[in-house]
Protein backbone atom coordinates (compact mmCIF):
# COMPACT_ATOMS: atom_id res chain seq x y z
CA UNK A 1 0.00 0.00 0.00
CA UNK A 2 1.51 3.39 -0.85
CA UNK A 3 2.67 5.67 2.02
CA UNK A 4 -0.32 8.02 1.17
CA UNK A 5 -2.62 5.87 1.75
CA UNK A 6 -1.91 4.31 4.63
CA UNK A 7 -1.36 8.41 5.77
CA UNK A 8 -5.15 8.37 4.05
CA UNK A 9 -6.41 5.61 5.92
CA UNK A 10 -6.00 7.71 9.65
CA UNK A 11 -2.59 6.46 10.73
CA UNK A 12 -1.84 9.69 10.89
CA UNK A 13 -4.34 11.97 11.51
CA UNK A 14 -4.94 15.99 12.11
CA UNK A 15 -6.49 16.61 14.81
CA UNK A 16 -6.63 21.17 15.19
CA UNK A 17 -7.92 20.31 18.55
CA UNK A 18 -5.06 18.88 20.03
CA UNK A 19 -2.66 21.52 18.30
CA UNK A 20 -4.36 24.29 19.91
CA UNK A 21 -3.95 22.88 22.81
CA UNK A 22 -0.10 21.76 22.26
CA UNK A 23 0.32 25.89 21.61
CA UNK A 24 -1.26 27.08 24.87
CA UNK A 25 1.01 24.37 26.67
CA UNK A 26 4.22 25.36 25.00
CA UNK A 27 3.06 28.96 25.76
CA UNK A 28 3.08 28.02 29.02
CA UNK A 29 6.70 26.46 29.14
CA UNK A 30 4.70 23.17 29.85
CA UNK A 31 5.92 19.73 28.26
CA UNK A 32 3.87 16.84 27.79
CA UNK A 33 6.04 13.68 29.67
CA UNK A 34 6.54 10.57 26.98
CA UNK A 35 9.12 7.86 27.98
CA UNK A 36 12.14 7.76 25.98
CA UNK A 37 11.59 6.97 22.15
CA UNK A 38 13.71 3.67 20.79
CA UNK A 39 15.19 3.13 17.64
CA UNK A 40 12.84 0.48 15.13
CA UNK A 41 16.21 -1.04 15.16
CA UNK A 42 20.11 -0.53 15.96
CA UNK A 43 20.32 -0.07 11.99
CA UNK A 44 19.37 3.82 12.22
CA UNK A 45 17.71 4.97 9.41
CA UNK A 46 17.93 9.04 9.25
CA UNK A 47 16.87 12.20 7.25
CA UNK A 48 18.24 15.42 6.76
CA UNK A 49 15.17 17.91 7.53
CA UNK A 50 15.26 21.49 6.17
CA UNK A 51 12.85 24.14 8.01
CA UNK A 52 14.09 27.64 6.06
CA UNK A 53 11.09 27.75 3.26
CA UNK A 54 8.90 30.41 2.90
CA UNK A 55 6.58 31.13 0.00
CA UNK A 56 9.42 33.02 -2.22
CA UNK A 57 10.88 29.41 -2.21
CA UNK A 58 8.20 28.08 -4.22
CA UNK A 59 8.13 30.88 -6.71
CA UNK A 60 11.61 29.81 -7.73
CA UNK A 61 12.23 27.72 -10.53
CA UNK A 62 12.85 24.74 -8.62
CA UNK A 63 13.73 21.36 -10.50
CA UNK A 64 10.33 20.04 -8.92
CA UNK A 65 7.80 21.23 -6.14
CA UNK A 66 5.98 19.74 -3.51
CA UNK A 67 2.16 18.35 -3.54
CA UNK A 68 1.42 20.73 -0.98
CA UNK A 69 3.58 24.01 -0.79
CA UNK A 70 4.08 25.60 2.94
CA UNK A 71 6.00 27.46 5.35
CA UNK A 72 8.50 26.21 7.76
CA UNK A 73 6.77 27.64 10.70
CA UNK A 74 3.63 26.28 10.08
CA UNK A 75 2.80 23.29 12.34
CA UNK A 76 0.62 21.31 10.24
CA UNK A 77 2.96 21.35 7.71
CA UNK A 78 5.57 19.99 10.18
CA UNK A 79 3.18 17.09 11.59
CA UNK A 80 2.52 16.19 8.00
CA UNK A 81 6.34 15.74 7.50
CA UNK A 82 6.58 13.93 10.72
CA UNK A 83 3.58 11.61 9.54
CA UNK A 84 5.01 10.63 5.81
CA UNK A 85 8.69 10.29 7.39
CA UNK A 86 7.26 7.83 10.05
CA UNK A 87 5.73 5.65 7.62
CA UNK A 88 8.50 6.14 5.41
CA UNK A 89 10.62 3.88 8.03
CA UNK A 90 12.70 6.91 8.86
CA UNK A 91 13.75 6.60 12.12
CA UNK A 92 14.14 10.44 13.15
CA UNK A 93 14.89 13.65 11.53
CA UNK A 94 17.95 15.77 11.68
CA UNK A 95 17.20 18.91 11.09
CA UNK A 96 19.70 21.92 10.04
CA UNK A 97 19.77 24.03 13.32
CA UNK A 98 21.93 27.20 13.57
CA UNK A 99 21.89 27.51 17.20
CA UNK A 100 19.80 28.71 20.03
CA UNK A 101 19.59 33.09 18.88
CA UNK A 102 16.07 33.66 17.90
CA UNK A 103 16.59 36.63 16.32
CA UNK A 104 16.52 36.06 12.15
CA UNK A 105 16.66 32.44 12.85
CA UNK A 106 13.72 30.50 12.93
CA UNK A 107 15.39 26.55 13.28
CA UNK A 108 15.21 27.12 16.72
CA UNK A 109 11.53 28.02 17.22
CA UNK A 110 11.29 25.01 14.68
CA UNK A 111 13.14 23.09 15.95
CA UNK A 112 10.90 22.71 18.90
CA UNK A 113 7.90 22.50 17.15
CA UNK A 114 9.34 19.02 15.13
CA UNK A 115 10.11 17.71 19.01
CA UNK A 116 6.90 18.12 19.72
CA UNK A 117 5.24 17.02 16.89
CA UNK A 118 7.44 13.82 16.68
CA UNK A 119 7.00 12.70 20.31
CA UNK A 120 3.28 13.13 19.11
CA UNK A 121 3.37 10.67 16.84
CA UNK A 122 6.33 8.02 18.12
CA UNK A 123 9.50 9.75 16.28
CA UNK A 124 12.48 11.12 17.13
CA UNK A 125 14.22 14.36 16.30
CA UNK A 126 18.23 15.56 16.24
CA UNK A 127 20.28 18.11 15.49
CA UNK A 128 22.95 19.08 12.17
CA UNK A 129 24.78 21.84 14.18
CA UNK A 130 25.19 23.89 10.94
CA UNK A 131 28.60 26.33 10.52
CA UNK A 132 27.61 27.32 6.71
CA UNK A 133 25.90 30.40 7.09
CA UNK A 134 28.23 33.68 7.59
CA UNK A 135 25.11 34.87 10.39
CA UNK A 136 25.42 32.33 12.83
CA UNK A 137 28.12 29.65 14.52
CA UNK A 138 30.80 32.02 13.27
CA UNK A 139 33.16 31.68 16.32
CA UNK A 140 34.48 29.14 19.20
CA UNK A 141 32.84 30.70 21.72
CA UNK A 142 28.72 30.95 19.83
CA UNK A 143 29.74 27.26 19.35
CA UNK A 144 30.27 26.83 22.65
CA UNK A 145 27.41 28.60 23.77
CA UNK A 146 25.15 26.77 21.72
CA UNK A 147 26.29 23.21 22.05
CA UNK A 148 26.06 23.82 25.76
CA UNK A 149 22.47 25.00 25.24
CA UNK A 150 21.85 22.16 23.32
CA UNK A 151 23.03 19.85 25.71
CA UNK A 152 20.80 21.77 28.55
CA UNK A 153 17.79 21.49 26.75
CA UNK A 154 17.32 20.40 23.76
CA UNK A 155 18.59 17.01 24.85
CA UNK A 156 16.42 16.78 27.35
CA UNK A 157 13.25 16.73 25.27
CA UNK A 158 11.82 13.19 25.53
CA UNK A 159 11.58 12.74 21.68
CA UNK A 160 15.09 14.39 21.27
CA UNK A 161 17.68 11.06 19.26
CA UNK A 162 19.30 8.49 21.45
CA UNK A 163 21.17 5.69 21.09
CA UNK A 164 22.36 3.69 24.28
CA UNK A 165 21.11 6.82 25.99
CA UNK A 166 23.38 9.13 24.60
CA UNK A 167 21.90 12.07 22.53
CA UNK A 168 23.00 11.79 18.87
CA UNK A 169 24.52 15.35 17.08
CA UNK A 170 25.76 15.78 13.59
CA UNK A 171 27.60 18.23 12.44
CA UNK A 172 28.23 20.17 8.96
CA UNK A 173 31.32 22.45 8.23
CA UNK A 174 33.24 21.14 12.02
CA UNK A 175 36.38 21.06 9.30
CA UNK A 176 36.16 24.82 9.86
CA UNK A 177 37.86 24.23 13.30
CA UNK A 178 41.29 22.35 13.69
CA UNK A 179 40.86 19.33 15.94
CA UNK A 180 42.65 20.63 18.52
CA UNK A 181 39.95 23.46 18.67
CA UNK A 182 37.03 20.78 19.01
CA UNK A 183 38.84 18.56 21.23
CA UNK A 184 39.08 21.81 23.85
CA UNK A 185 35.52 22.55 23.46
CA UNK A 186 34.21 19.04 23.73
CA UNK A 187 36.21 18.97 27.18
CA UNK A 188 33.97 21.74 27.90
CA UNK A 189 30.74 20.53 26.84
CA UNK A 190 30.98 16.82 27.10
CA UNK A 191 34.20 15.68 28.54
CA UNK A 192 32.76 12.20 29.51
CA UNK A 193 31.37 11.35 25.66
CA UNK A 194 27.89 11.03 27.23
CA UNK A 195 26.76 12.12 23.93
CA UNK A 196 27.25 10.92 20.33
CA UNK A 197 29.05 13.42 17.89
CA UNK A 198 29.16 12.64 14.19
CA UNK A 199 31.66 14.82 11.88
CA UNK A 200 30.87 15.22 8.04
CA UNK A 201 33.82 15.08 5.71
CA UNK A 202 36.51 12.67 4.42
CA UNK A 203 38.62 13.80 7.25
CA UNK A 204 39.43 10.58 9.50
CA UNK A 205 41.44 12.84 11.65
CA UNK A 206 38.02 14.18 13.29
CA UNK A 207 37.55 10.70 14.69
CA UNK A 208 39.51 11.19 17.85
CA UNK A 209 37.12 14.05 18.89
CA UNK A 210 33.92 12.56 17.43
CA UNK A 211 31.93 8.96 17.87
CA UNK A 212 31.39 9.21 13.90
CA UNK A 213 32.05 10.11 10.49
CA UNK A 214 29.64 10.54 7.36
CA UNK A 215 29.51 12.20 3.85
CA UNK A 216 27.15 14.88 2.97
CA UNK A 217 26.85 14.16 -0.61
CA UNK A 218 28.36 11.50 -2.94
CA UNK A 219 26.15 12.75 -6.32
CA UNK A 220 29.81 13.76 -7.42
CA UNK A 221 31.00 10.75 -7.81
CA UNK A 222 31.24 8.88 -10.83
CA UNK A 223 30.45 5.56 -9.09
CA UNK A 224 28.77 6.67 -5.38
CA UNK A 225 28.34 2.93 -4.17
CA UNK A 226 32.04 2.50 -4.19
CA UNK A 227 32.67 5.41 -2.69
CA UNK A 228 30.35 4.34 0.18
CA UNK A 229 31.95 1.26 0.48
CA UNK A 230 35.75 2.75 0.76
CA UNK A 231 34.79 5.02 3.39
CA UNK A 232 33.24 2.32 5.16
CA UNK A 233 36.72 0.72 5.16
CA UNK A 234 38.02 4.14 6.19
CA UNK A 235 36.03 3.96 9.19
CA UNK A 236 36.40 0.49 10.26
CA UNK A 237 40.37 0.73 9.80
CA UNK A 238 40.23 3.76 11.89
CA UNK A 239 38.75 1.24 14.79
CA UNK A 240 41.30 -1.47 14.66
CA UNK A 241 44.18 0.66 14.05
CA UNK A 242 43.16 3.20 17.44
CA UNK A 243 41.23 0.07 19.56
CA UNK A 244 37.64 2.47 19.87
CA UNK A 245 35.01 1.91 18.27
CA UNK A 246 33.30 4.61 15.41
CA UNK A 247 30.20 4.86 13.79
CA UNK A 248 29.81 4.94 9.84
CA UNK A 249 26.95 6.09 8.74
CA UNK A 250 26.31 5.90 4.80
CA UNK A 251 24.56 8.53 2.98
CA UNK A 252 21.68 7.44 0.43
CA UNK A 253 20.67 9.96 -1.83
CA UNK A 254 17.67 10.35 -4.94
CA UNK A 255 20.27 12.70 -7.11
CA UNK A 256 21.11 15.59 -7.34
CA UNK A 257 19.73 19.60 -8.51
CA UNK A 258 21.21 22.86 -7.63
CA UNK A 259 20.67 24.68 -11.10
CA UNK A 260 18.41 27.17 -9.05
CA UNK A 261 21.07 28.17 -6.87
CA UNK A 262 22.72 30.04 -9.98
CA UNK A 263 26.25 28.68 -8.25
CA UNK A 264 29.31 28.39 -10.53
CA UNK A 265 29.92 25.19 -9.59
CA UNK A 266 26.07 24.02 -10.07
CA UNK A 267 25.68 20.18 -11.43
CA UNK A 268 23.17 17.50 -12.13
CA UNK A 269 22.66 14.10 -10.77
CA UNK A 270 19.76 12.31 -12.62
CA UNK A 271 17.00 10.22 -10.44
CA UNK A 272 17.07 7.89 -13.44
CA UNK A 273 13.57 7.06 -12.28
CA UNK A 274 15.08 5.90 -8.74
CA UNK A 275 17.44 4.28 -10.16
CA UNK A 276 20.20 6.75 -8.50
CA UNK A 277 18.44 6.39 -5.30
CA UNK A 278 18.69 2.45 -5.05
CA UNK A 279 22.23 2.55 -6.57
CA UNK A 280 23.03 4.45 -2.91
CA UNK A 281 21.61 2.00 -1.01
CA UNK A 282 23.25 -0.82 -2.27
CA UNK A 283 26.38 1.17 -1.43
CA UNK A 284 25.24 1.99 2.10
CA UNK A 285 24.50 -2.20 2.62
CA UNK A 286 27.77 -3.05 1.01
CA UNK A 287 30.05 -0.44 2.77
CA UNK A 288 28.28 -2.29 6.19
CA UNK A 289 26.52 0.61 7.85
CA UNK A 290 26.19 1.15 11.49
CA UNK A 291 23.36 3.84 10.37
CA UNK A 292 22.41 5.39 6.93
CA UNK A 293 21.21 9.38 6.66
CA UNK A 294 19.47 10.71 3.73
CA UNK A 295 20.02 13.86 2.26
CA UNK A 296 17.53 14.45 2.31
CA UNK A 297 14.12 14.77 2.84
CA UNK A 298 13.33 18.52 2.32
CA UNK A 299 16.14 20.21 0.48
CA UNK A 300 14.42 21.65 -2.93
CA UNK A 301 16.90 24.28 -3.72
CA UNK A 302 19.58 21.18 -4.19
CA UNK A 303 17.17 18.64 -5.29
CA UNK A 304 17.82 15.67 -3.14
CA UNK A 305 14.19 15.82 -1.58
CA UNK A 306 12.26 12.74 -1.02
CA UNK A 307 8.92 14.32 -0.14
CA UNK A 308 5.86 14.15 -1.82
CA UNK A 309 6.24 16.11 -5.18
CA UNK A 310 4.80 16.93 -8.28
CA UNK A 311 7.07 15.25 -10.65
CA UNK A 312 7.18 11.70 -8.63
CA UNK A 313 4.21 11.79 -6.10
CA UNK A 314 4.91 9.72 -3.54
CA UNK A 315 7.18 7.68 -4.89
CA UNK A 316 10.58 8.17 -3.20
CA UNK A 317 8.48 7.76 -0.18
CA UNK A 318 7.79 4.35 -1.35
CA UNK A 319 11.03 3.35 -2.06
CA UNK A 320 12.00 4.47 1.24
CA UNK A 321 9.71 1.64 3.18
CA UNK A 322 11.34 -0.86 0.88
CA UNK A 323 14.75 -0.40 0.92
CA UNK A 324 14.91 0.59 4.57
CA UNK A 325 13.49 -2.70 5.37
CA UNK A 326 15.74 -4.42 2.98
CA UNK A 327 19.15 -2.49 4.72
CA UNK A 328 17.82 -3.45 8.30
CA UNK A 329 17.26 -7.11 7.42
CA UNK A 330 20.53 -7.66 5.43
CA UNK A 331 23.01 -9.94 7.18
CA UNK A 332 26.90 -8.32 7.24
CA UNK A 333 29.01 -10.98 6.93
CA UNK A 334 32.29 -8.98 7.49
CA UNK A 335 35.49 -10.41 6.12
CA UNK A 336 38.63 -11.48 8.50
CA UNK A 337 42.15 -11.79 7.63
CA UNK A 338 42.87 -15.52 8.13
CA UNK A 339 46.70 -16.38 8.79
CA UNK A 340 48.20 -19.95 9.19
CA UNK A 341 50.78 -19.78 11.67
CA UNK A 342 54.01 -21.58 11.24
CA UNK A 343 55.06 -24.66 13.61
CA UNK A 344 56.68 -22.87 16.78
CA UNK A 345 58.41 -26.13 17.83
CA UNK A 346 62.15 -26.39 16.57
CA UNK A 347 62.85 -29.84 14.76
CA UNK A 348 65.47 -32.44 16.03
CA UNK A 349 68.93 -31.99 14.47
CA UNK A 350 69.76 -35.10 13.15
CA UNK A 351 72.98 -36.71 14.34
CA UNK A 352 73.96 -39.27 11.52
CA UNK A 353 75.17 -37.79 8.85
CA UNK A 354 73.13 -38.50 5.63
CA UNK A 355 74.03 -39.56 2.49
CA UNK A 356 75.21 -37.45 -0.58
CA UNK A 357 72.73 -38.43 -2.90
CA UNK A 358 74.52 -39.08 -6.50
CA UNK A 359 71.73 -36.83 -8.18
CA UNK A 360 70.47 -32.99 -7.10
CA UNK A 361 67.12 -33.65 -6.57
CA UNK A 362 64.22 -31.10 -6.84
CA UNK A 363 63.89 -28.45 -3.87
CA UNK A 364 61.16 -29.40 -1.45
CA UNK A 365 58.67 -26.45 -0.89
CA UNK A 366 57.75 -26.28 2.94
CA UNK A 367 54.21 -27.84 3.90
CA UNK A 368 53.56 -25.08 6.39
CA UNK A 369 53.76 -21.52 4.96
CA UNK A 370 51.93 -18.54 6.49
CA UNK A 371 49.68 -16.75 4.32
CA UNK A 372 47.42 -13.99 4.81
CA UNK A 373 44.09 -13.66 2.91
CA UNK A 374 42.39 -10.29 3.15
CA UNK A 375 39.36 -9.77 1.16
CA UNK A 376 39.01 -5.94 0.99
CA UNK A 377 35.23 -5.15 -0.57
CA UNK A 378 36.34 -2.33 -2.66
CA UNK A 379 39.45 -0.41 -4.06
CA UNK A 380 38.37 2.36 -6.04
CA UNK A 381 38.89 6.24 -5.47
CA UNK A 382 36.67 9.07 -5.09
CA UNK A 383 37.21 11.29 -7.73
CA UNK A 384 36.30 14.23 -5.97
CA UNK A 385 36.06 15.50 -2.65
CA UNK A 386 32.31 14.82 -1.40
CA UNK A 387 31.02 18.58 0.24
CA UNK A 388 27.65 19.71 0.62
CA UNK A 389 26.63 23.29 -1.07
CA UNK A 390 25.16 25.87 1.24
CA UNK A 391 21.74 26.59 1.15
CA UNK A 392 21.28 30.34 0.13
CA UNK A 393 19.45 32.82 1.75
CA UNK A 394 16.00 33.72 0.56
CA UNK A 395 14.71 36.99 0.87
CA UNK A 396 11.23 36.45 3.49
CA UNK A 397 7.84 37.61 2.09
CA UNK A 398 7.02 40.26 4.30
CA UNK A 399 3.15 39.18 3.89
CA UNK A 400 2.83 35.66 5.45
CA UNK A 401 3.39 35.32 9.73
CA UNK A 402 4.05 32.00 10.61
CA UNK A 403 1.29 30.11 12.56
CA UNK A 404 2.62 29.50 15.73
CA UNK A 405 5.13 30.91 17.38
CA UNK A 406 6.97 29.07 20.14
CA UNK A 407 8.76 30.78 23.08
CA UNK A 408 12.93 30.62 23.41
CA UNK A 409 13.77 27.68 25.80
CA UNK A 410 14.36 29.39 29.12
CA UNK A 411 18.36 30.66 29.90
CA UNK A 412 20.68 28.03 32.03
CA UNK A 413 23.35 28.98 34.32
CA UNK A 414 26.24 26.53 33.24
CA UNK A 415 29.03 25.30 35.56
CA UNK A 416 32.01 27.14 36.94
CA UNK A 417 34.10 24.59 34.34
CA UNK A 418 33.51 26.41 31.77
CA UNK A 419 36.52 28.59 31.08
CA UNK A 420 35.84 30.18 27.71
CA UNK A 421 34.62 33.87 27.87
CA UNK A 422 31.19 34.77 25.93
CA UNK A 423 31.20 37.45 24.02
CA UNK A 424 27.73 38.95 23.38
CA UNK A 425 26.83 37.34 19.86
CA UNK A 426 26.30 40.72 17.53
CA UNK A 427 22.93 41.52 16.18
CA UNK A 428 21.68 39.82 13.18
CA UNK A 429 21.15 42.03 10.22
CA UNK A 430 20.73 39.10 7.27
CA UNK A 431 17.70 36.92 7.30
CA UNK A 432 17.41 33.15 6.33
CA UNK A 433 14.32 31.22 4.29
CA UNK A 434 10.76 32.28 5.24
CA UNK A 435 11.73 34.88 8.39
CA UNK A 436 10.80 38.43 9.26
CA UNK A 437 13.57 40.71 10.07
CA UNK A 438 11.95 41.45 13.06
CA UNK A 439 12.43 39.67 16.09
CA UNK A 440 10.17 36.87 16.75
CA UNK A 441 6.90 38.03 20.07
CA UNK A 442 5.64 35.63 22.65
CA UNK A 443 1.42 35.70 22.42
CA UNK A 444 1.67 35.12 25.65
CA UNK A 445 2.90 38.49 26.58
CA UNK A 446 -0.56 39.52 26.02
CA UNK A 447 -2.33 36.92 28.81
CA UNK A 448 -0.94 38.95 32.08
CA UNK A 449 -2.27 43.01 31.48
CA UNK A 450 -5.45 41.03 30.31
CA UNK A 451 -6.10 38.91 33.16
CA UNK A 452 -4.94 41.99 35.39
CA UNK A 453 -7.87 44.33 33.56
CA UNK A 454 -10.48 41.42 34.06
CA UNK A 455 -9.47 41.47 38.01
CA UNK A 456 -9.90 45.16 38.17
CA UNK A 457 -13.58 45.14 36.58
CA UNK A 458 -15.16 42.41 38.94
CA UNK A 459 -13.80 43.89 41.93
CA UNK A 460 -14.87 47.37 40.93
CA UNK A 461 -18.38 45.63 39.98
CA UNK A 462 -18.63 44.01 43.39
CA UNK A 463 -17.45 47.10 45.44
Amino acid sequence: MPVSDIRLAGVCVLHKQSHFLILFLLMLGVFIPARPLQAQDDRLVLAFYYAWFDWDTWAKDLSDQPVTPYLSTDIFAIERHVCQAQQAGIDALVQAWYGPDVENNQTETNFWALLEQSQAHGMSAAVSVDMGDASFLQSSEEILFALLTLRDQHTQHAAYLRVGNRPVVFFWKQEEYSVASWEAIRNQVDPDHTMLWIAEGARPEYLTVFDGLYLYSVAWANDPSAVLVRWGNEVRSWRQTNESYRYWVATVMPGYDDLVTGRTDAYVSERQNGVFYRTTWEGAIRSQADWVVITSFNEWLEGTQIEPAVGYGDTYLDLTAQLAETYRTTSYQTPTPTVEILPTDTPEVPTDTPEVPTATPEPVLPTATATVVIIPTATLTPTATPFRLSTPTLTPSPTFQPTAILPPAPTIAYEERIVVTLTPVRPRLLTVEGVSSRPKTCALSLVIPIGWALGAFFLRKHS
